[in-house]
């Protein structure tokens, strides 16, 4: 797929918004500018969500409930993590069924989260423009 602005990429994670649940792992890679922080703002707008949504790189974990549908939402960033060995402080994993999970920089994250329903990498283009590529995983 290719993504021509951010509004497109505001579009493709409302799209996507559709189709998780809780319990979900959305992995997103992709380098510097690509458009990982948009791309999670799209999906959390599509799940209601209308409030600031921004890049988590300083608190590296935002938390977000939404009313309807009544779930709440992990969205992290690792782009500070330095080993896979520190997801584990982060506490991602405790309420890991319960929520919806976003995770930026996720190849930082080493193999932890391997098992992510959707992968998702973005590759910026000379033209400027975003390639996604996407697999889900089924369980």
């Amino acid at each position: 797929m290719i993504i021509s602005s951010e509004n497109e990429m505001l579009a493709f994670g409302v799209a996507l918004a559709s189709e998780l649940k809780a319990g979900d792992w959305i992995a997103i890679d992709g380098p510097l500018g690509a458009g990982k922080t948009v791309l999670c703002k799209g999906i959390l707008n599509g799940l209601g969500y209308e409030g600031e949504v921004s890049s988590p790189s300083y608190a590296i974990v935002h938390h977000y409930d939404l009313d309807a549908p009544a779930i709440q939402v992990q969205h992290a960033d690792l782009y500070r993590v330095n080993s896979p060995n520190e997801i584990e402080e982060l506490g991602l994993f405790d309420a890991s069924n319960d929520c919806i999970t976003l995770i930026e920089w996720a190849s930082n994250g080493g193999d932890s989260f391997g098992n992510s329903t959707h992968k998702i990498t973005i590759t910026q283009m000379e033209d400027g423009r975003r390639q996604i590529s996407m697999a889900k995983n089924n369980g």
